[in-house]
């Protein structure tokens, strides 16, 4: 019989569970539309972005469109690359199996071989010999048991044969499948390397159109300030929308991590935070680091992907919220890794490095900012 003092333990226990999963339903009803509200407000940025497609010149528009394709292309194609290493390695892992197997059915033939000779010549004999010589029944019970013993040894051995042979045809059905996949990817990975330069041609034809259509320094200096202006005006309008919420995940800012964060991307550093940027009529508000293209792009800590698309000036953008006012920006990447809302940790793959925007050259521009004003990234990492 339960007694009062289980009964309420167990009252206990069940109001304790009922709580966390109310909790627990609560936060993610809380985290859900938290994100909504996020992707609503994003898409209303991009919204206004494409609107203002207009203001841009043709050479503008067709360097974005050319990014946007060559994105794709090279998304696709590291796709293919990424079937055409684990194709390589299933073929590999096959023909060791093959091996293997084969080996096998030589050991187990040779086997058999020997026991049905050595039961051809004596097995037999032995047999008749023992039941004409009326031996002591319990000897001759051994006997048989004996016999019975060989016989389902042998039945074993060829019943193990039968599998390998059978397994080894199975992995020749399949070597054949995965050599036919691999041309196939190969001739993939082809057309799509066709594309992609291709396609990068046509980014530096349209970056020539771009420079070509600068009249003198001061046309070019107005062109870097309507970017930046865009910027700025993107950021302002994230961070409204995160003063709505507060998001969950606690987000702790950057200003406890001073020289602790690493390098978002490997490379030099070709520009520096604050140096002199077309003459001496603009300074940098972020750090070119020389990352090869086609390297990955890491967060540099944990938070929550608030923008992810091409900018004018800036090519394909990422932009982290790490609270307390703190964002990262990544830009001018071949391609994009991560969408609007999601989450990230320190030293996870945001993005493929590139020349993407108009930049002429492969490299990562990276930004942070504190309540919208650009701060010197070379006080952060390490």
């Amino acid at each position: 019989m339960t007694s009062p003092r289980q009964l309420l333990l167990c009252l206990f226990v069940f109001l304790v569970t009922f709580s966390l999963s109310s909790y627990s339903a609560n936060n993610k009803a809380q985290a859900e539309k938290e994100l909504k509200i996020l992707k609503a407000a994003i898409s209303d940025i991009q919204k206004e972005l494409q609107s203002n497609l207009k203001e841009q010149s043709q050479a503008q528009q067709k360097i974005q469109v050319i990014d946007k394709k060559l994105a794709a292309a090279s998304s696709a194609l590291r796709s293919t690359q990424a079937k055409l290493k684990s194709e390589k390695q299933k073929l590999a892992d096959l023909k060791i199996e093959q091996t293997q197997k084969v080996e096998l059915r030589e050991k187990q033939r040779q086997r058999l071989a020997t026991q049905l000779k050595s039961a051809y010549i004596s097995g037999r004999q032995e047999y008749i010999k023992l039941l004409l010589n009326q031996e002591d029944p319990t000897k001759v019970s051994r006997m048989l048991e004996y016999f019975r013993y060989l016989n389902q040894a042998r039945i074993d051995d060829i019943e193990k044969l039968q599998q390998t042979l059978q397994r080894l045809e199975v992995i020749e059905q399949d070597i054949q499948t995965t050599l036919v996949s691999l041309a196939e990817l190969e001739q993939s990975q082809k057309d799509q390397q066709k594309q992609q330069q291709t396609l990068k041609e046509q980014q530096q034809i349209a970056l020539q159109e771009l420079k070509d259509s600068y009249n003198n320094q001061n046309s070019r200096l107005n062109k870097l300030k309507r970017d930046e202006e865009e910027l700025a005006k993107v950021i302002r309008s994230i961070e409204k929308t995160l003063r709505q919420f507060a998001p969950k995940q606690s987000l702790s800012g950057l200003a406890k991590h001073k020289k602790k964060l690493q390098w978002p991307a490997s490379g030099p550093l070709v520009y520096r935070y604050g140096s002199n940027k077309l003459g001496n009529r603009l300074k940098w508000n972020g750090i070119l680091i020389g990352a090869k293209e086609g390297s990955s792009v890491h967060a540099i800590h944990h938070g929550q992907v608030v923008f992810s698309d091409w900018l004018r000036g800036y090519g394909l953008l990422v932009i982290v919220d790490h609270g307390q006012g703190y964002l990262s920006l990544y830009g001018q990447n071949q391609s994009l890794l991560k969408s609007p809302g999601d989450w990230v940790e320190a030293g996870e793959p945001v993005a493929i490095s590139g020349g993407s925007g108009g930049s002429g050259e492969p490299g990562l521009y990276f930004e942070i900012r504190y309540k919208g004003k650009p701060q010197n990234p070379i006080r952060w990492i390490k």
